[in-house]
Order: C-alpha cells, then structure tokens, then sequence
C-alpha cells in the first residue's frame, strides 16, 4: 500500500466536471401571496393563471411568453435528439 500511496503522491486522481455558473448580481425576488382561503381561487386557462372567484383578481399575474403560446396553440412538440 505504501508503495501505491508514494506512486500516486501529486496526482490527480478525483477530478470535478462541468462548468461554472455566472454570478448573478443581484438575486432575484419573487411575489407571494399566503392565501387562506383556496376555495375562492378557480384556474383560468384563457389567462393561465389563478382568479379570485368572487373579486377576479389575477394571483400570479402570469404573462406566458410569445414563443410558448405559439408552441401551445399551434400542438407543435419538440422533440429531443
């Protein structure tokens, strides 16, 4: 085992792969909103988001960006290679 040990001695046999991630400069802060009573919300699927049934309150103020609309509407699926 010595001998092992004096032969590996300097190199490098555990290595990390990957890469490394850009620092973010400033974190990203997110909107939420405690709810206590869920009955009240419905799913609208016109507006992707959660309405408030007796108010119409939007709950996440969801915007869905134009490329995914047009995947969605027109059942286009991508598929991976």
């Amino acid at each position: 085992m010595y001998t092992t040990l004096v032969a590996m001695k300097g190199k490098r046999i555990f290595d990390r792969f990957g890469f490394n991630l850009p620092i973010e400069s400033k974190p990203k802060h997110y909107h939420a909103t405690l709810l206590e009573s869920f009955k009240e919300w419905e799913f609208n699927a016109k507006t992707n988001d959660w309405n408030n049934t007796s108010t119409g309150e939007a709950l996440t103020q969801y915007s869905m960006p134009s490329n995914l609309q047009a995947l969605l509407e027109n059942n286009i699926y991508c598929k991976s290679k």
